[in-house]
C-alpha cells in the first residue's frame, strides 16, 4: 500500500471518530447532548493456521460530553400588514441559539498482531480532550466546529508521547425532523502527518420508518425506526494511529479497516440508551512509520498484511438534558 493510500485511510478513520458515526437527527442529538458513554469492543481473528496477518483487539472506553456555555432565546416581531404564514419563521420569529460543550475520553486497548512468525502483544492508551461549538445562523443553519487534542501511546512509550490535534468546521442545513445535509472540512495533525479532508453528508427519508444516511467518504447506511428502537445496516471505515515501541525505538502504528455492520439502539428511558453492534472487517491494513521523534527506527516503512475478521461492540449511554439541535427542531417543527 502506498503512502498516499495510507494517508487517505488515516483521513477516513480520523474523520469518522471526529464527526461520529452518522449525522441523522437522532445520532446528531446524541453527539451534542450532555452525556456519559461507556463502550466495549472486541475484534477477533478467526484464522488459526499461523500468526501471519492475525489481529485481535479488546477495547474499553469512557467518554463525557458536558456543557460549558449555552444561549437560547426566541424573539417575535410580527408585521401584521405583510403577514404571511409561510414566512413566520423566516421574517417574524428569530431563534437565537449557541452552545459550547467540552468533551473528554479515555480508552485502553489490548491488541495482538502477527508479524511473520511472531505474535506481538501491546497495551495502548488513549486520552482526548476537546470542545464542540454550535451556532444557529439567521437562515436556520447550524454552524458547528470542534477542536481536539489527544495522546495515543503504547504503555512503553507514554514517557515519549507526542500530542495529536484535529479540528472540524462545517454547516448543517435543517430540512425537517428526518431530513438535512451538512458539509465541511477536517484537519488532522498527528506526529508529523498533516492531512486536510473535506466531507459532505446528510439524511434522506425513503419510507415512513426508513432513512438513508451518508457521511462521505466514511460511511453509508440505511436506518429503520420503530417506537424506541433503531436498526441500522451499512458500510463504514474505522481505525487509529498510535505511538508504539518496536525494536529499539518509538514509532507509529497505523491501523485501518473497511467493514459492513448491523447495529441496534434502544431507548429504555429518556436518559438511558443501550447499543449493540456486530460487523465484519472485509479489509484491514497495518503499517508502521517513524513519526517525528526518531532517526529511522526501521530502514524502510513496515507493512503488515492482515486477515479479515469479525467484531462485536456494546455501549451504554446516559443523557443529561436536551441538545441545542433538539431545542431548535422543537421550535421549528
Amino acid at each position: 500500500m502506498s503512502f498516499k493510500v495510507l494517508k487517505i485511510a488515516i483521513v477516513v478513520f480520523f474523520a469518522l471518530h471526529t464527526k461520529a458515526q452518522t449525522f441523522d437527527i437522532e445520532q446528531t442529538s446524541q453527539l451534542i447532548r450532555p452525556r456519559m458513554k461507556l463502550d466495549s469492543k472486541y475484534t477477533f481473528d478467526p484464522a488459526t493456521k499461523d500468526t501471519g496477518g492475525a489481529y485481535a483487539c479488546f477495547e474499553n472506553s469512557a467518554s463525557f460530553t458536558f456543557p460549558i456555555k449555552r444561549k437560547f432565546g426566541t424573539e417575535i416581531n410580527l408585521d401584521l400588514k405583510n403577514f404571511k404564514l409561510k414566512d413566520v419563521f423566516k421574517k417574524n420569529v428569530r431563534i437565537k441559539a449557541s452552545e459550547v460543550l467540552g468533551t473528554f475520553k479515555v480508552a485502553q486497548k489490548n491488541i495482538s498482531f502477527g508479524m511473520e512468525d511472531t505474535l506481538a502483544k501491546r497495551g495502548l492508551y488513549y486520552i482526548n480532550a476537546g470542545i464542540i461549538g454550535l451556532h444557529l445562523t439567521k437562515k436556520y443553519r447550524i454552524l458547528f466546529y470542534s477542536a481536539n487534542m489527544n495522546v495515543h501511546e503504547d504503555s512503553k512509550t507514554f514517557n515519549q508521547f507526542t500530542p495529536r490535534f484535529s479540528t472540524v468546521v462545517g454547516q448543517y442545513h435543517i430540512r425537517g425532523l428526518r431530513k438535512g445535509f451538512y458539509y465541511g472540512m477536517s484537519l488532522i495533525y498527528s506526529d508529523g502527518l498533516f492531512v486536510p479532508s473535506p466531507f459532505i453528508g446528510g439524511m434522506e427519508p425513503i419510507a415512513d420508518r426508513w432513512t438513508f444516511n451518508y457521511t462521505l467518504p466514511v460511511q453509508l447506511n440505511i436506518q429503520y425506526y420503530h417506537n424506541a428502537t433503531y436498526v441500522v445496516f451499512g458500510v463504514k471505515t474505522d481505525g487509529y494511529r498510535s505511538g508504539i515501541k518496536l525494536g529499539n525505538g518509538r514509532g507509529n502504528m497505523n491501523y485501518g479497516n473497511g467493514c459492513t455492520y448491523l447495529n441496534v439502539r434502544h431507548k429504555f428511558t429518556r436518559t438511558i440508551q443501550v447499543y449493540g453492534e456486530v460487523g465484519y472487517n472485509f479489509y484491514q491494513f497495518m503499517s508502521f512509520d517513524d513519526g517525528l521523534k526518531n532517526n529511522r527506527v526501521w530502514p524502510e516503512r513496515v507493512k503488515v498484511p492482515m486477515n479479515t475478521s469479525f467484531y462485536g461492540h456494546i455501549s451504554v449511554q446516559i443523557y443529561f438534558g436536551k441538545s441545542l439541535l433538539e431545542k431548535v427542531t422543537d421550535q421549528l417543527f
